[in-house]
């Protein structure tokens, strides 16, 4: 039985969360939509989509139009050397190129977005649908979960059904060969294969142990996402249930996931058992989504930010507080929708 009153304080309280953390990131968007810090480092490529989602439309657009016209190539690409300084981020650029597609299409920027998604779209791989890391092995391109499903929702937002259909193929192929009993979850794929033995300085985002306290718990959750807006989407129960496989890990993983207040990494978990309350309401998600909304909210700061986890880093710089005070906030937001969804009695 659902609680109602407990349901409608949580999101009161996460619609005042998000209020303090929209508030802390437009303090720092300068007034042409310059973000803080950006002179230095990466922490605008999701700015626009936590502004957007929080109600703030005209610092989204404004900070939209800054980076596109000081931090994306002709091709819709990152202008080269715009990711430098945050080793997290320039591993990944197709997956923080993704998350700038949404910022932009949430923001207006329907002109950005569409071109950034077609440079996406050019860096897919045709035989599997997945989308590479910068590192090869062997010479061969290794694809990730988290680019594979971020691009894959890129392409969701910009009606690109074509890349949004092979980035599930890829998501659901990874999903089936990471499903049994085992809590070791590998979210890369050489080919068609697993990427079973990482080089070294892959291992903690590649394999995530989930019997053991501070991994990277959100791998799983990203695929998760990307697979519940894909069903929602086109009606794919494939999905769905690939979906389920995937958040298992988290599901049957250590509580530390949950308990330890200097860890940030299940956050992508969070979003994603959101998704899955709205998108596949037969799986009894409520009571994580309260969960996770208080989740969130126990690790906000006094004035209105999030930042990465305190046990990786200790000292983070204003660039990370943005990239994860922007991430959270959509994440967040996304809690309230399936919290109002269950109080507007779906």
């Amino acid at each position: 039985m659902i609680d109602m009153q407990e349901t409608m304080l949580e999101l009161d309280a996460a619609r005042t969360a998000c209020a303090r953390a929209a508030d802390w990131l437009g303090s720092h968007v300068g007034s042409d939509g310059e973000p803080a810090d950006a002179a230095e480092r990466n922490g605008w490529s999701r700015l626009g989509w936590g502004l957007a989602v929080a109600g703030r439309p005209d610092a989204a657009a404004a900070v939209v139009s800054w980076i596109a016209r000081n931090r994306i190539a002709a091709d819709g690409g990152f202008q080269p050397g715009r990711l430098r300084g945050q080793d997290y981020i320039a591993v990944y650029p197709h997956y923080w190129l993704g998350t700038f597609v949404v910022s932009a299409w949430l923001a207006g920027r329907l002109d950005v977005a569409m071109r950034s998604m077609a440079y996406l779209r050019t860096r897919q791989d045709t035989q599997t649908g997945g989308i590479p890391m910068v590192s090869e092995a062997d010479g061969e391109p290794v694809c990730d979960m988290l680019s594979t499903a971020q691009v894959g929702l890129g392409a969701l937002v910009t009606g690109d059904r074509e890349t949004a259909e092979k980035c599930a193929l890829w998501v659901r192929a990874l999903a089936e060969q990471s499903a049994g009993e085992s809590l070791v979850f590998h979210s890369c794929r050489k080919g068609a294969d697993l990427w079973i033995d990482p080089d070294p300085a892959f291992v903690w985002s590649a394999v995530a142990d989930f019997s053991r306290p501070r991994q990277a718990y959100y791998t799983p959750g990203m695929g998760a996402v990307f697979l519940a807006r894909f069903a929602a989407r086109y009606g794919c129960a494939q999905s769905i249930a690939a979906a389920r496989r995937l958040l298992a890990f988290n599901l049957n993983g250590s509580s530390a996931q949950f308990d330890d207040l200097a860890s940030v990494q299940a956050c992508k978990f969070g979003w994603a058992v959101a998704e899955m309350a709205l998108a596949d309401p037969e799986g009894d998600w409520h009571p994580w989504v309260q969960r996770m909304t208080r989740w969130f909210l126990d690790r906000q700061s006094q004035e209105g930010a999030w930042g990465p986890s305190a046990f990786a880093m200790a000292a983070p710089s204003l660039a990370d507080r943005l990239v994860k005070t922007s991430e959270h906030l959509m994440e967040l937001s996304v809690c309230m929708a399936a919290l109002g969804a269950v109080g507007a009695g779906r």
